[in-house]
């Protein structure tokens, strides 16, 4: 069957013929799943047609507008043809969620300027459509784009490298620094009923130290890829006015179980009230320590700020701290409820007033 216009948006035939593909009347807008209902043809036919590179281009800029991509990812003018229509491929059929989360929190925090562009040398990072989908999504994504965040300094750029035979590296393509993605959990695991597919959980050594990342000795399982790539974010690079509280001691099913509400809930889901949530754990220490970092601050605030909790199997205590690149107002020796008044008040929200009490009622700490 050839081209045919209709104005039929759901049926899967046409007088009774099997689709194989449907031709709109504006060239480069090329047919959508819920116009066409069943496509057999498609992708060669996509190839056969002479589209310009000047409608893919135009095709490209309706997907990432139709997605909401157009203010965080842009595309290198000088793609071709066949990139070109892999780009339409990425933009129109994967979630770019994760991603896009990180990518808001890195312009936050200064280390990129959205919308990124995507380079030729970005699009080919994966040679097939294959070797695309052999990997975890945001993996893939991830290795495609990371490199656009900029920590600046020793820190230098968000990379995944791969290695030769198999494996990644992130950050340092050096020794210490690999990313153990899907690694092997218990059925006893906490993040072990909430495995992702095309968010798995990753294993790392990575570490911050001033100035610089380093492969520390204590191995960290984060509940997903995009929540190792958040926490660097977050904590990558010195920000200006950084500062957090003391760790204060709480159980955690005082004051309501609040704490323990908290600690519950799916270490993919944030709270009530908060933007997104980082949940990692050490497992070979004895017992094993657990955190969950809660961004309290939404990605349009001119700051960041969030509260981490850390807690183990053997007690009930939560260790609490607020930090926070908030501005500061007063003197060093002040209070931080009186220090971060535009802080203050998110973690009220998140933690009450009596928890808050404990933690903000403190002089902070440089971090």
């Amino acid at each position: 069957m050839g081209n045919y216009h209709t104005a039929d948006r759901s049926g899967v035939t046409i007088n009774d013929e099997s689709l194989d593909f449907l031709h709109k009347a504006d060239r480069d807008a090329l047919h959508t799943r819920f116009e066409v209902g069943s496509l057999r043809a498609t992708a060669h036919f996509l190839w056969e047609v002479d589209f310009s590179p000047y409608i893919l281009r135009t095709r490209l800029n309706r997907c990432l507008m139709a997605k909401g991509l157009h203010t965080i990812i842009a595309f290198d003018a000088q793609l071709d043809r066949p990139l070109l229509l892999k780009a339409i491929w990425l933009v129109d059929t994967q979630q770019w969620t994760e991603v896009v989360n990180a990518l808001k929190l890195a312009e936050q925090r200064g280390c990129c300027t959205l919308p990124v562009t995507m380079s030729v040398q970005d699009i080919q990072r994966h040679t097939t459509k294959q070797a695309y989908l052999a990997e975890p999504r945001v993996v893939a994504l991830w290795k495609m784009i990371g490199r656009q965040v900029n920590f600046g300094g020793n820190c230098g750029r968000f990379e995944l490298f791969d290695q030769q035979g198999g494996g990644v590296r992130a950050l340092r393509d050096e020794p210490g620094f690999e990313l153990t993605i899907s690694p092997p959990l218990p059925p006893t695991h906490p993040y072990h009923p909430h495995m992702i597919n095309n968010n798995p959980p990753v294993r790392s050594r990575i570490r911050l130290l001033p100035g610089s990342w380093t492969a520390d000795s204590e191995m960290v399982t984060y509940a997903s890829a995009s929540a190792f790539i958040m926490e660097k974010i977050m904590l990558g690079s010195p920000v200006a006015h950084r500062a957090k509280t003391p760790w204060v001691h709480v159980d955690r099913y005082a004051h309501g179980g609040v704490l323990s509400g908290l600690l519950n809930r799916s270490p993919h889901q944030p709270p009530n009230r908060c933007t997104a949530v980082v949940a990692f754990r050490y497992d070979d220490m004895n017992p094993p320590l657990e955190g969950r970092i809660l961004l309290l601050t939404s990605f349009d605030m001119p700051f960041i700020a969030w509260v981490v909790l850390g807690s183990s199997a053997d007690t009930t205590i939560v260790g609490v701290s607020v930090i926070t690149t908030e501005p500061p107002v007063g003197g060093a020796s002040d209070a931080s409820k009186d220090r971060r008044p535009t802080t203050a008040p998110l973690v009220r929200s998140l933690l009450g007033n009596p928890i808050a009490d404990m933690a903000l009622n403190q002089k902070e700490q440089a971090t």
